[in-house]
């Protein structure tokens, strides 16, 4: 039996709706990966990253994997979003009303060959 995974990307959130309809359309490209993905922010946006967790705790899935959409870690990739999921480190399991379920937290995006690609179109993008 396959296990029936969710993602939950989360954002920093901010006032600006750009910034909020980036982490969503990430999400939403994400659809048909994954069993389900949902996306939830620090603070100032809704869904909150508990309210979103729950959600998809109520969801019967076999594993949760949370996605911090920041280029590097920092405070909020390191302390303040596991706290907001709570877990600790980078996998635990969590119970809930339905039973239990592993939640698992991925590393930030960092630093790879794509991720320099695109800083290279940037700013080939900024001389044109």
């Amino acid at each position: 039996m396959d296990s029936k995974i969710g993602v939950l990307v989360i954002g920093h959130g901010s006032r600006l709706d750009y910034n909020k309809q980036l982490i969503m359309d990430f999400a939403e490209r994400l659809e048909g990966r994954f069993d389900v993905v949902k996306y939830s922010f620090l603070g100032m946006n809704e869904p909150k990253v508990p309210d979103a967790l729950d959600e998809l705790l109520g969801m019967g899935l076999d594993k949760i994997v949370a996605f911090p959409m920041f280029l590097a870690p920092g405070v909020h990739t390191t302390e303040d979003i596991p706290k907001a999921l709570g877990i600790e480190g980078s996998h635990d399991v969590l119970e809930h009303e339905g039973g239990e379920t592993e939640v698992y937290y991925s590393n930030p995006l960092g630093m790879s060959d794509e991720i320099v690609e695109i800083g290279v179109k940037r700013i080939e993008e900024a001389l044109e």
